[in-house]
């Protein structure tokens, strides 16, 4: 009777491999993956070539993750986030909720706390764990820790947003740029020359490039001069906002880079004597997501309304792709519509114009 063979062949290599094939301890070899930003670039760069020589992947790679695994969407709750204040959010969530489930996929939340310190150890007890097959990220910072490591960690990731680098993952996001300019055109067409920006400081990508927009709009329109305010998001800019109407020249018009700094451009008119809407003599202005409140403000707000919907779509579809072949790469576009209200327009109209850049 013949003995069943048994497997001779190498095993998997371990991170303490990985560790003494670098020279370095098991923590910095762990802290490769879940906090790069705590290694010196020499420490680095020796973890990577061991990574690279010995193959090694973290226990949540994809590899071998059953079928129930691989149709789990893993998407991050960070504790601090409040839907009242952040309506993007919560209508993101719900989404993707409906937009993992039409795709035979399953969101699973997880919650994190936003502040202080790195996120990336919530990814890796998920990865660790075998928990998903790959994950959905929001409000993505320029050099986020998060990407760092599943990047490093072979996991497959889509991002809503983008990184300062546009290549190398996938992505779908918002056109912000054509938004802002869409903004700036609208208000040109209702005869305003002096626009004013009330924005968040240069951050993060959704900051600059609405930031950008404004900018690309004002040349478009003839070098018009720039007026422009900054605040934290979720914070209020109140002051701000009287700021940049106490000006001399007063501006005539102000872009909001979002709907609650827009509220507070109505209220610092308010308080300075100044009527809001698109009438002779009156302060325009134009808010950015269209929140439940923008069609009942007094007067109701011009707003950009983001494609939340068809992003959410998107992003699940570059997802499912991207698990199913790992060296997949494509990313996703979508144009916001400008709905034009009474803070803006000379006439009681409602209408959505669709932005028409790239």
């Amino acid at each position: 009777m013949r003995e069943a063979a048994t497997p001779s062949g190498p095993s998997s290599p371990t991170i303490e491999q990985v560790a003494r094939l670098a020279g370095v301890s098991v923590s910095s070899a762990r802290n490769y993956f879940s906090r790069p930003e705590v290694l010196s670039a020499q420490t680095l760069a020796r973890v990577r070539a061991a990574v690279q020589e010995t193959g090694y992947a973290p226990r949540g790679s994809v590899a071998g993750l059953g079928r129930r695994q691989l149709a789990r969407i893993g998407f991050e709750v960070p504790r601090a986030e409040d839907p009242a204040a952040n309506p993007v959010f919560s209508q993101l969530l719900l989404s993707l909720l409906w937009a993992a489930r039409s795709a035979n996929f399953r969101l699973h939340p997880f919650v994190t706390d936003k502040e202080p310190g790195s996120r990336a150890p919530y990814y890796q007890q998920l990865c660790e764990q075998r928990e998903v097959g790959g994950f959905i990220l929001t409000d993505v910072a320029y050099d986020d820790e998060r990407v760092a490591y599943l990047q490093d960690a072979e996991v497959p990731f889509v991002l809503f947003g983008r990184l300062r680098q546009e290549t190398s993952y996938c992505w779908a996001d918002n056109d912000n740029v054509a938004g802002s300019v869409m903004a700036v055109e609208h208000l040109v067409e209702q005869g305003h020359q002096r626009i004013a920006y009330l924005g968040w400081p240069s951050s993060d990508a959704v900051a600059d490039r609405r930031l950008e927009g404004y900018r690309l709009g004002l040349a478009v329109a003839g070098g018009l001069p720039e007026c422009i305010e900054v605040q934290s998001y979720g914070q209020s800019a109140l002051g701000q906002a009287r700021s940049l109407l106490r000006r001399s020249p007063r501006p005539t018009a102000v872009i909001a880079s979002c709907d609650e700094f827009a509220y507070d451009a109505i209220r610092a008119a308010a308080s300075l004597g100044l009527e809001v809407g698109g009438g002779p003599g009156q302060v325009a202005v134009v808010g950015c997501d269209d929140s439940a409140l923008a069609e009942r403000t007094v007067p109701t707000l011009t707003s950009l309304r983001q494609p939340i919907q068809r992003i959410a779509e998107r992003t699940v579809g570059l997802l499912a792709a991207r698990i199913a072949n790992p060296r997949f790469e494509a990313h996703a576009l979508e144009r916001p519509e400008l709905i034009v209200r009474e803070s803006s327009s000379r006439g009681r109209r409602l209408a959505g114009k669709a932005a028409d850049r790239g």
